[in-house]
């Protein structure tokens, strides 16, 4: 039963097993078996006292982290000598207790002026053979403002914070951080910093100095600026580029100018003592007082091969100061160089009443405006009449093109309509012209009388022509009235009138009073008195051998003495009308041509188809 109840104890302690396998090992002699038994004595006291502890009044000795067999730095080495961060058995550290992470930070100044700036360089390492990822923390120090950080820092309010930062290893990881200091930062005030990455930390520390008034003058930058005036030139175009600098500060100061020279441009003039290469052009060792500004001139033509749309950049700098102009190249029309206006000099009109609207093109530039088109909407219960100079009804509204205009110079047009019978009155008649892009707008309202200051006062002569029809047929007459109004303060002598149809397919039949010459007619007219109105009639045929789509252009000129004072746009009227061999005179619609005869075409077929019906019957 001994035996049987030692087996059954020695099972249930530690390392049982191992106990219970000795005993079986054991020979029955009587010497061998207290051998044994004294032998497994010592091992469950050892076993025990490894499992549950010495007793506390026994527990004398302390051991080092480099002796106590545990991997406290845990870098996968214990104590020394396998630690190389252990120096012996008696070093009480095996390196950092962390993951291994080594933080410093610095600005790499000691001290800073108010108002300047500071960028704080964070470097991580690790000792670790694998890469590791780390969170970062950057404490903003007192009276700083945040002006930028890298690698996409988060911000809450003073503490700034960078996730999972990649720290390899052999390399140093830096991440930036750049404050501005308060400008009225307190003198001698210390700004500390500190940087912080899995339990480690670094601080750097920089005091605030103040700069005395003379310092702070000389170090105010210069204000520089450079223009040509232009946003758009043409090639071969001069353009003339003016510099200035001025002086901020109270006190007289020395500078050296650069002005950087455009590319596809050569230099024509340069002001002042200068030296120049290919590709600038400096202004060395000038001085200018307290205060004081100075100006510089440059002249540079653009190369006549200069592309289409190349931007002609120039940059004058003094120091860090430093301007830069930007001119466009541009060969075709200028971009909001034409400006049109539209006006009937009407504040309200009449159904069934006759309305011009003068159409002023202005050229703002000094170059020739080519090409230009021009269209005019006119408004919903408007009918078209006649229009000036070439300009043709498309059916919604009517257009010019091709049209030029001098170098700062004006080209007046007209259009005619008139108010439909069925306008109701209060309805706003809304004209719009357009032309690249630039629109204007005139608005009359229809009303029970005519009302404004109408035409008459925006000219000091016109001259116009209307046709009976906008459209004719080969072998049709074409009905003319040339008028002539004096609208100076004086009587004008001697006026002639000369109409002249550059044409080979239309010939006048009759005109009252007027001179017949080959294409041409003119008239005579004594004096016209001013406010004196003058009209003329005449009747024209177009030949029958006129094709489909010719135009026959007309020119109306007026001369006189007292017209000096006239410009000659007033005294010229062009206007053209159309041969259309194939629609009738009225110009109806293609659309309501294609409906009529689908009309037709439908009723055949049902006829058809009743004849079809009363055979069968």
């Amino acid at each position: 039963m001994l035996d049987k109840y030692k087996k059954s104890y020695y099972s249930s302690l530690p390392f049982g097993k191992l106990l219970s396998e000795i005993m079986k090992s054991c020979h029955p002699n009587r010497r061998k078996v207290l051998a044994s038994v004294s032998l497994m004595g010592m091992l469950v006291i050892t076993v025990h006292s490894s499992v549950s502890g010495l007793p506390v009044d026994s527990a004398s000795a302390v051991f080092t982290e480099c002796a106590d067999g545990i991997d406290n730095d845990h870098d996968g080495r214990t104590d020394y000598p396998q630690d190389p961060q252990c120096l012996s058995l008696h070093d009480d550290s095996e390196g950092p207790t962390g993951r291994g992470i080594f933080v410093s930070v610095t600005d790499a100044k000691d001290i800073i002026h108010a108002g300047g700036s500071l960028t704080y360089i964070i470097s991580l390492r690790t000792e670790r053979e694998e890469p590791v990822l780390a969170d970062v923390f950057f404490q903003m120090p007192h009276q700083t403002n945040l002006i930028g950080t890298s690698d996409a820092g988060s911000r809450n309010e003073e503490l700034i914070r960078w996730n999972d930062v990649s720290v390899y290893p052999g390399r140093v990881r830096k991440i930036t951080v750049t404050v501005e200091v308060d400008p009225d930062a307190q003198n001698e005030l210390l700004l500390v910093a500190q940087a912080a990455a899995e339990g480690e930390k670094d601080t750097d520390t920089t005091r605030v100095e103040r700069e005395d008034n003379e310092v702070i003058q000389s170090r105010l930058p210069f204000n520089v600026t450079v223009t040509d005036g232009k946003k758009y030139a043409q090639p071969g175009e001069t353009l003339e580029y003016i510099i200035a600098v001025r002086n901020p500060s109270n006190r007289e100061r020395e500078y050296d100018l650069r002005l950087q020279i455009p590319t596809d441009t050569t230099v024509e003039y340069v002001s002042g003592d200068h030296s120049s290469n290919r590709q600038a052009i400096s202004w060395n060792d000038h001085k200018i007082g307290p205060n004081g500004a100075r100006e510089y001139t440059v002249s540079v033509r653009i190369k006549h091969d200069a592309k289409e749309f190349f931007n002609i950049t120039t940059r004058a700098s003094i120091g860090a100061a430093l301007s830069t102009d930007t001119t466009t190249v541009h060969t075709g029309i200028l971009p909001n160089a034409i400006i049109a206006t539209t006006t009937d000099g009407l504040d309200q009109i009449v159904p069934g009443a006759l309305v011009t609207y003068d159409i002023g093109l202005q050229n703002g530039t000094n170059q020739l405006a080519t090409e230009v088109d021009l269209a005019n909407a006119l408004p919903r219960y408007l009918e078209f009449v006649d229009a000036s100079e070439g300009g043709y009804w498309t059916g919604t509204n009517v257009r010019w093109e091709n049209l030029a205009v001098a170098p700062s110079g004006n080209r007046s047009l007209r259009v005619t309509g008139r108010v439909r019978s069925d306008a109701p009155v209060g309805e706003r008649l809304r004209n719009t012209v357009s032309v690249n892009g630039y629109e204007s707008v005139d608005t009359t309202v229809v009303g029970n009388t005519i009302a404004g200051r109408g035409l008459a006062q925006r000219s000091d002569v016109l001259v116009s022509k209307n046709a009976d029809r906008g459209e004719v047929r080969p072998g049709e007459r074409v009905g003319y009235t040339v008028s002539v109004a004096n609208t100076t303060d004086h009587a004008l002598y001697n006026v002639r009138v000369n109409d002249r149809m550059s044409s080979d397919y239309i010939r006048v039949l009759q005109a009252d009073n007027g001179n017949l010459s080959g294409d041409s007619i003119a008239w005579e007219i004594p004096v016209l008195e001013p406010g004196q109105h003058w009209n003329a009639d005449y009747t024209a045929q177009i030949d029958y051998r006129a094709p489909h789509g010719v135009t026959i252009p007309n020119v109306v000129t007026v001369s006189g003495k007292g017209m000096n004072t006239v410009s000659l746009e007033d005294r010229i009227y062009t206007s053209e009308i159309g041969v259309i061999s194939n629609l009738p005179p009225t110009g109806a619609a293609f659309d309501a041509l294609f409906l009529g005869m689908t009309g037709l075409a439908g009723a055949a077929q049902t006829m058809m188809q009743r004849r079809k019906l009363l055979k069968r019957a």
